[in-house]
């Protein structure tokens, strides 16, 4: 049999990895494909985020569900925490019509220097805040892209509930600061 019959012979057997060194541990990453799935799967074996991340148990795949469900709470935790902190700070746009004020209106308009400083511990503190938000909604983009059934239900229970706790007294509605999903 030539090589390329060979290589198809292995291929149709599921077997592809054949001859391309061993793996560590000897597991397989997502369970035993050795690579990513693009599809849904029901797997307890899945690496999540880090190569030291790893479940190759049920148990496993339980504590991280547990652990992204409480990131995905926290996310949305974090949202409505930096919404508060933004009205505190009385930095928030307001998007009011008003009418351009005439020479008589002249002491009626507000003073442009309320709001927030760039260089202030209050903008500093949202900038730091904003990295962070942005860091773990890219962080469960990508865990729901494991597209591990287990790891996705996780995500979306766990955004529901940081919704259904947080968010319930929040004064917008639309998030214009909202990233990945």
């Amino acid at each position: 049999m030539s090589a390329a019959g060979h290589d198809m012979q292995l291929m149709d057997n599921g077997d592809s990895h054949a001859g391309h060194g061993s793996h560590m541990g000897g597991h397989r990453d997502m369970g035993g494909h050795g690579g990513m799935m693009m599809y849904f799967h029901f797997s307890s074996e899945a690496t999540i985020l880090f190569e030291s991340w790893k479940t190759t148990s049920w148990e496993g795949m339980l504590g991280s569900c547990i652990a992204i469900f409480i990131l995905a709470s926290l996310y949305e935790g974090l949202k409505v925490a930096r919404e508060y902190l933004l009205r505190r700070s009385n930095a928030m746009v307001r998007y009011n019509t008003m009418p351009v004020p005439t020479s008589e209106d002249a002491a009626v308009v507000p003073n442009k220097s309320q709001g927030t400083r760039m260089l202030s511990l209050s903008h500093g503190l949202q900038t730091l805040l904003h990295i962070l938000q942005v860091v773990v909604s890219y962080f469960l983009m990508l865990i729901f892209m494991t597209y591990n059934v287990w790891l996705c239900l996780a995500v979306a229970l766990g955004a529901g509930t940081g919704y259904f706790l947080f968010s319930w007294k929040r004064a917008i509605v639309i998030d214009i600061n909202e990233h990945c999903h």
